[in-house]
Order: structure tokens, then C-alpha cells, then sequence
């Protein structure tokens, strides 16, 4: 169709985009295998889940355009690996929110995470097929049995957006949680980086409420401010919001030689203004555990939801 069009040729920009992301990605933890994290296999598969989505999703459209006829596998597989990698995405973020790899070496609350990202995918999925059903199977409805599809279609689009309301509003109070935390114990340098995630965040989170104001409004007015041939881009959009994302986050998390070292040092600072240490600022010292995930039980009495755990110096190790 006319109005999806553009759409092949920016699924195949996605294709090639995701291949470059996924070498890089992969180079770096080839070059570093001893050092790497867990998290940082958890990003390089979400950008893996990428690169088949819109393999397949271009795939699709190609033998469309040639053949006039859907290319069914390719179209169901592309869905099933985009909600796939959207709800992987969601609990990859919530996860490094909540500070695993950086403040915790392990993450106890990772069931609860793991349940509603599974939630998510479950109801997106079957959001999108009968969407599709709905169009492709237009002349064997009724119309009694098509308008029945598309009130579930709804019913299962606001199930998914509640769903994404409360990752968003775990992920902001986990995030917000862990800086505080970061900013209480002086660890300057990894506060940095997660006001680099949240400023990300915001701007992804800012760009999809612009989003979906000019969607509304484009579908409300009888001309829509966007030409017929080009409807598609609304949707790419929202897909070219994501790679940025998805990039930025796996450029914060990248591969390097201190990866792992970062993950389980303690940045302190100077005792004191007459040490006589050559940095004159903050050293890095190994820490003896890294706070896990549900030191929530074992709070203070300032009601930090992070154990302060002994540190060993240089002269213990």
C-alpha cells in the first residue's frame, strides 16, 4: 500500500543500522571478554532482537512489493521478535535503574522483573496479531466480527499501556533511588553516568508524548497533517526513538578493559585535606561486597534502602 511504502526502505536503514551497532557492540566484547558484565550480554541481545525484528519486517515488505502477496513467516516472526525485544528492552532498563552492575553485583527482585516484563510481552503480542487480523482478514469478517476484534485490539492497548506506566514509574523511582544513593556514598563518577541514563530517558520519554499528541491530532482533523504516502513515518518514529535509545545506553555500557573492575570498586574520597595522596581527590577501592538487591530489609536508621558494606583497602587485599 501506498501509505506504508517509505516504510520498506526504512526497515532495510534499521537492518543495516542494528548490523553496524550489533559489530561494534560485539567487537568491543570480544576485544574484553574477561572483563565484560552480565548486563552487557543482556544489551548486546536486546540489540541482536533488533536487527532480526527489522531483518524480517523489511523481508517482509520486499516480497510484498515483488509478489503483491504477504510473506507470512517473515511478518510473524518480525512481530513476535519486536515485542520480544521491546519487553527485554523494559526490563533491561529497570534492571540498570536499579543500579545491577554498577551498585549491586546481583539483583534479588529480578522474579518481579522478569514477571512483568513476560506481562508485557504476552499482551503486546496479542495486541499486534489481532491488528493484523483485523486488516488482512478484512473480507472473511463480518462486520459484526471485526468491529468484536478491534474492541479487544483496544481493551489490549490500554492493558499494554498500563503495563508501561508502571515500568515507567518503577524505573524513574529506581533510578532516582539509585543517585541518591551514588551522591550519598561520593561515587562521583558512576553518578555521571546515570545522569547521562536519565537525561536519555527524559528526552526518550518527551519525544513519545510529543509522539503521541501529534498522532491524536492528526487523527483527529478531517486532513491530516500528514500526506497519505507518508503515514508511515509516525510509527518509524517512534523506531528511530528506540535505536537512539537502545545506542545511547549501550555506549554508556560498553565494553572496556575495567569494565568489571568498575562494577565492584568504591570510588572514596580523600580523608583529609593534609593526606599527602598524589590525586589530591578520589581513589578507587575494591569494595568487599557490592550492595544486592534487597538490602531493602536491612535499611538504617536514615532509611537508605542500600547497605553501607565494609570496604577493604589496598593494605587488606
Amino acid at each position: 500500500p501506498l501509505s506504508i511504502f517509505g516504510e520498506m526502505y526504512f526497515f532495510a536503514f534499521l537492518t543495516v543500522s542494528y548490523l553496524i551497532l550489533a559489530g561494534w557492540y560485539g567487537i568491543k566484547m570480544k576485544m574484553h571478554e574477561d572483563s565484560y558484565i552480565p548486563i552487557q550480554r543482556w544489551i548486546m541481545g536486546t540489540i541482536l532482537m533488533g536487527l532480526l525484528e527489522t531483518f524480517f519486517r523489511s523481508g517482509d515488505y520486499w516480497v510484498w512489493n515483488e509478489d503483491g502477496s504477504r510473506f507470512w513467516f517473515a511478518l510473524y516472526t518480525g512481530i513476535l521478535i519486536g515485542v520480544l525485544k521491546h519487553g527485554l528492552s523494559r526490563c533491561l532498563i529497570l534492571m540498570m535503574s536499579l543500579g545491577w552492575g554498577v551498585v549491586r553485583d546481583q539483583l534479588d527482585g529480578l522474579k518481579q522483573i522478569i514477571i512483568l516484563g513476560v506481562l508485557y510481552i504476552g499482551t503486546a503480542t496479542a495486541r499486534d496479531v489481532m491488528t493484523i487480523l483485523a486488516v488482512t482478514e478484512f473480507e472473511a469478517l463480518s462486520d459484526q466480527g471485526e468491529d468484536d476484534i478491534l474492541e479487544v485490539v483496544t481493551i489490549l492497548k490500554f492493558g499494554v499501556a498500563a503495563i508501561d506506566v508502571i515500568f515507567y514509574l518503577w524505573i524513574l523511582d529506581a533510578l532516582n533511588g539509585t543517585m541518591q544513593y551514588l551522591e550519598n556514598m561520593n561515587q562521583a563518577r558512576k553518578l555521571s553516568r546515570y545522569l547521562r541514563l536519565r537525561c536519555i530517558l527524559l528526552f526518550s520519554i518527551l519525544f513519545a508524548l510529543m509522539w503521541a499528541v501529534f498522532v491524536s491530532v492528526n487523527s483527529l482533523l478531517d486532513e491530516g497533517i500528514v500526506e497519505e504516502q507518508n503515514t508511515w513515518v509516525a510509527d518509524a518514529s517512534m523506531e528511530l526513538n528506540y535505536l537512539v535509545l537502545l545506542a545511547s545506553v549501550a555506549y554508556l555500557w560498553r565494553p572496556d578493559p575495567n569494565a568489571k573492575n568498575y562494577a565492584y570498586v568504591m570510588e572514596l574520597p580523600a580523608l583529609g585535606e593534609g593526606d599527602d595522596d598524589d590525586d589530591g581527590g578520589h581513589e578507587l577501592e575494591m569494595t568487599e561486597n557490592v550492595p544486592s538487591a534487597l538490602d531493602d530489609d536491612e535499611e538504617g536508621e536514615n532509611g537508605d534502602s542500600f547497605r553501607d558494606e565494609p570496604l577493604k583497602t589496598r593494605n587488606d587485599l
